[in-house]
């Protein structure tokens, strides 16, 4: 639904959404090929998901302060719901990690669980590189909706319209 919103208010509506970006560019795009740069090891594919969720954790915290203005807040609501997307992601990438970690340490020779631990952590980062690249794509359809006023029906259904301007 559209709403005449002032240029203020859709500023303080478009922050998630360019927050959101900023964590994925920051710590998939930039601070995941460092790590492998920096040659920090198999720790290093902990580095973007563990920054990334002290974001997360704050979206989610001001997707659910009540001091927000409604529109503003209806779209925080919506950069954390695109954030589980993400967070969905980082538990199948962890899944497959884990589980291939476990799998090389049933092998007997070395090479071998090196060969296996290998593949896993290539195959399992998979469902988070699809889940940022989703989310970029989502994240800047979110801003354009900021820009031009509009609530995603889904949310309105969820948490009405109470005091929104229209």
């Amino acid at each position: 639904m559209l709403y005449a919103i002032d240029d203020a208010l859709k500023r303080q509506a478009r922050a998630p959404h360019e927050l959101l970006m900023i964590n994925l560019a920051a710590f998939h795009l930039l601070l995941a090929p460092a790590s492998i740069a920096l040659d920090i090891g198999a720790w290093g594919l902990a580095l973007p998901p563990l920054f990334s969720s002290l974001v997360i954790t704050y979206i989610y915290l001001r997707s659910h302060r009540a001091a927000t203005p409604w529109f503003a807040l209806m779209h925080w609501r919506l950069a954390w719901r695109r954030c589980r997307l993400l967070l969905m992601g980082y538990a199948a990438s962890a899944l497959i990690i884990g589980g291939g970690s476990l799998l090389a340490l049933s092998a007997q020779k070395q090479s071998m669980r090196e060969i296996i631990f290998t593949i896993a952590t290539r195959v399992g980062v998979m469902p988070t590189i699809v889940m940022v690249l989703v989310l970029f794509v989502l994240a800047n359809s979110g801003l354009e909706m900021a820009g031009k006023g509009e609530v995603p029906d889904g949310l309105l259904k969820r948490y009405p319209e109470e005091g929104a301007p229209r």
